[in-house]
């Protein structure tokens, strides 16, 4: 969907910057569960494919053994904007795992960069995390691994260079903020918009 109804397009822009950094600029637009089955694929890196492939023939395995992680990952949301292009991943109660077992921050930002690429875009990737608990920790210590170059790069060794990479972890209390503020400037129907802050209301992220 487009959020082109928003009454100020730069400025919803410039707070979506906390999701996707610095180079967000209007327009915006937004997609929701794809990367799976539906456009734009996420499909895992040909070197990744090629490395596990290798490593199960030599280990005795068959296609069949490397299927799952070769699967496309899903990203609950995908923002583009005209430079830089936003995976968004959504956690509760606990930390998400990729196709076959594989880290899902590592999944989203290798597929992430060859979508990136494509588009001739750069690339950030999001994760909404919850405040103050094992889950939060883990997922900053895993944010921070990766935002070490040296560390990015060991966990993506089929890469031979690898781009700037944006790296945002936000709490739901700050989305929902931003969302409830930014809801007053876009014509959306009155019950979706409830629905969604009952929900949000329900697992404690909204007052």
């Amino acid at each position: 969907m487009s959020l082109d109804t928003h009454t100020d397009r730069d400025y919803l822009a410039y707070r979506l910057q906390a999701l996707g950094g610095a180079a967000v600029t209007a327009p915006v637009r937004i997609a929701l569960w794809v990367g799976r089955t539906r456009e734009p694929l996420l499909t895992p890196a040909r070197g990744y494919v090629e490395e596990i492939r290798r490593r199960a023939a030599a280990a005795g395995g068959t296609a069949a053994t490397t299927r799952d992680m070769e699967a496309p990952a899903e990203v609950p949301v995908l923002i583009e904007t005209p430079g830089v292009v936003v995976l968004v991943d959504t956690v509760l109660g606990r930390v998400h795992t990729g196709a076959g077992g594989r880290d899902r921050l590592v999944e989203l930002v290798d597929a992430g960069l060859d979508l990136a690429n494509r588009l001739g875009k750069t690339l950030a990737v999001a994760v909404v995390r919850p405040t103050g608990s094992p889950v939060a920790a883990q997922l900053s210590a895993g944010m921070d691994r990766l935002r070490d170059p040296a560390g990015l790069a060991a966990a993506l060794p089929h890469r031979r260079a690898l781009p700037p990479v944006v790296l945002r972890d936000v709490t739901w209390s700050q989305l929902v903020a931003l969302w409830e503020a930014e809801v007053p400037f876009l014509r959306l129907g009155g019950q979706p918009v409830r629905a969604f802050s009952r929900q949000l209301r329900s697992l404690g992220l909204a007052g």
